[in-house]
């Protein structure tokens, strides 16, 4: 396929709630919608899902797009390509969040072109035709905790990430499973506990909890086999593993027993569908994880998700959750704590132009000559 234009939407828009962690707190989301066009006018659509601030990844949003803008896009543009993999020979990973941006926008463009669901150009295997919903809950009170508990439990959901700090972590995971034993329930720390902190860590063991998400402020793997060693929770990586490299070292360590794979964090579908066969060879559980974006990126993640192997429910929940509108059609839904994966070709969803238009405050085309 040549690749005739490619255009970028930087959007802003707002959430319905503050998001709160042990680093941030989010009332907004800016990121950037990238539409690919081909020499037959089919479009692809794909997300860059950096942040402003750096503390999630060092990528900011900013350098996303200078490095989109100045380099990645005029390689693609009025170039035949003949499998968007291809991106990944001319483009290293300094960048993970701008190229995988991009190569998911040329994997929707491909597939249609194809005229087959996303996973089908990427993933020879059967996949689910509904997934299970999981929740994340912020760094809240307890009482509020508990409250959004019930109402998403009587809303069918079963699996709850709660954000949690050294401070109070272990005093509401306890006090959560004492009310709701049978909760599915795992723990994300952001990076907010130091090695030193292993007994808080430990008495974590006694909550059978389905993992404990980057407990670490050091991402040193090191760190993370010691702290394996000493706890029987399973520890799940995330911001850790960038790369496929990250990956081998920390199943060499044993530094841990779970990985959350989000499609930007580590560089497109490319780089996922390596390290998803990675930990089926060594035993790894792997899940898919995603983040405060819109529906273009995590709808691609409920379709990693329908992979029949996965560990637990993603974090997938309904579009409405986080936005008033989403910028896809139709939105993601959740009944009775389930999504529908999307069939048809592509990612399966249109874009909602109208909605795309009202949260852009940037847009830049680009198109060869």
């Amino acid at each position: 396929m040549w690749i005739k234009s490619i255009e970028l939407f930087q959007i802003k828009m707002p959430l319905n709630f503050t998001f709160k962690t042990s680093q941030t707190s989010l009332n907004h989301r800016e990121t950037i919608v990238i539409r690919a066009v081909d020499e037959l006018g089919n479009t692809g659509y794909g997300e860059v899902v950096a942040f402003n601030e750096p503390f999630y990844s060092n990528e900011l949003l900013m350098d996303s797009k200078s490095v989109l803008i100045n380099s990645y896009i005029p390689w693609v543009v009025n170039r035949e390509i003949k499998h968007p993999f291809e991106l990944h020979k001319w483009i290293d990973l300094t960048y993970p969040m701008a190229i995988a941006g991009l190569e998911n926008a040329l994997l929707d463009l491909f597939a249609r072109r194809q005229q087959q669901p996303i996973m089908d150009v990427v993933f020879a295997e059967a996949t689910h035709d509904r997934i299970a919903a999981g929740i994340v809950l912020g760094d809240l009170d307890i009482s509020s905790l508990m409250q959004q508990i019930d109402y998403f439990q009587k809303e069918g959901y079963i699996r709850f990430k709660i954000k949690i700090k050294p401070e109070d972590g272990f005093f509401k995971l306890k006090l959560i499973k004492e009310k709701y034993p049978d909760l599915k329930l795992l723990a994300d720390a952001n990076r907010s506990y130091e090695l030193q902190q292993m007994h808080e860590l430990k008495k974590l063991d006694q909550l059978d909890l389905l993992c404990i998400e980057e407990p670490l402020a050091s991402m040193d793997l090191l760190a993370y086999q010691k702290l394996q060693k000493e706890i029987k929770v399973p520890i799940c990586l995330d911001e850790s593993i960038q790369t496929v490299d990250d990956l081998k070292k920390a199943i060499q360590l044993k530094a841990c027993k779970v990985v959350n794979l989000k499609i930007g964090r580590i560089g497109g579908m490319y780089y996922a569908k390596q390290m998803i066969e990675i930990c089926r060879e060594n035993n790894i559980l792997y899940w898919i994880g995603s983040m405060v974006e819109s529906g273009i990126s995590k709808i691609l993640h409920v379709h990693l998700a329908s992979l029949k192997d996965t560990y637990i429910p993603g974090d997938l929940a309904p579009s409405r959750r986080y936005f008033q509108k989403d910028i896809i059609e139709p939105e993601i839904i959740v009944e009775n704590g389930m999504i529908q994966v999307p069939k048809g070709s592509g990612l399966g969803v249109e874009i909602d132009e109208n909605s795309l238009n009202d949260y852009t405050i940037d847009h830049i085309r680009i198109v060869g000559e």
